[in-house]
């Protein structure tokens, strides 16, 4: 007769416990506990917690197999913590969402747990500064060093760019316009000393792109019009035209 009971007793709280899952109030809103499993499979896809349709807390999605995918760390009804990872368990990105789009600093990592890259964003577009790190020097003395840093505007490369070498000293120096590189770029060596000088303009190489040797002196100089490097008579005869109408190269 006990056993009976328990029986029964088990049974109520265990139907009791699935009829609060997946629940919509009288206007049609989510509470409490909600859970979905991916197609045609037991595995759970996602499982968190609505109070009055806003999620609340802690939201985790797993990938098929079962592996975490990601969690979501809610702040508010406008804020949370985001942490995505490979199927090794590993972090994959990390970051913060303001009204579900990417907004401030995010970090980016490889599946070996080395940092990629970070970069802050505005309504999910790049916005700011984003620094990329080289991986071998993590690897081999736990360093953090940068590789390059470029500036965005709305997800478009604006303003100033560097790179370096994984010494930590410049490699290349330049500015980007709406996405594409502009006036003068400059190149240099391990030591410090310019290897060369191109101009851009929208993209292509426009005027002269100047190369040198190690002590800097002048090796030769090749002249580019709208990415089209001009043969030794055209460039005579661009000169001469330039000379004649006053048109000052500035390179």
């Amino acid at each position: 007769m006990i056993r009976a009971l328990l029986s029964i007793l088990i049974l109520f709280l265990v139907f009791g416990f699935f009829s609060q899952v997946n629940q919509i109030d009288s206007i049609g809103r989510k509470q409490g506990l909600w859970t979905r499993n991916w197609e045609h499979s037991k595995k759970t896809e996602y499982e968190g917690r609505f109070v009055d349709d806003i999620p609340i807390g802690q939201f985790r999605y797993y990938y098929p197999d079962g592996q975490v995918r990601s969690i979501i760390e809610h702040v508010n009804s406008r804020a949370a913590f985001v942490t995505f990872y490979f199927e090794n368990e590993e972090v994959m990105s990390e970051g913060f969402y303001k009204d579900r789009l990417r907004d401030s600093l995010w970090l980016n990592y490889d599946r070996s747990g080395l940092t990629l890259s970070a970069e802050r964003f505005k309504k999910n577009k790049l916005n700011g500064k984003r620094v990329v790190f080289y991986l071998r020097n993590q690897l081999e003395r736990g360093e953090l060093r940068i590789l390059n840093e470029t500036n965005f505007v709305d997800s478009l490369k604006q303003g100033d760019f560097v790179s370096y070498f994984s010494s930590g000293a410049l490699q290349e120096r330049g500015q980007y316009l709406n996405d594409l590189k502009n006036g003068k770029w400059q190149l240099y060596d391990l030591n410090g000393g310019i290897e060369s000088v191109r101009t851009y303009k929208n993209g292509k190489l426009h005027g002269w792109v100047k190369v040198f040797d190690n002590s800097g002196s002048l090796l030769y100089r090749t002249l580019f019009q709208n990415g089209v490097k001009l043969t030794p008579k055209q460039t005579k005869n661009f000169l001469e035209h330039s000379n004649r109408n006053g048109i000052d190269l500035n390179h």
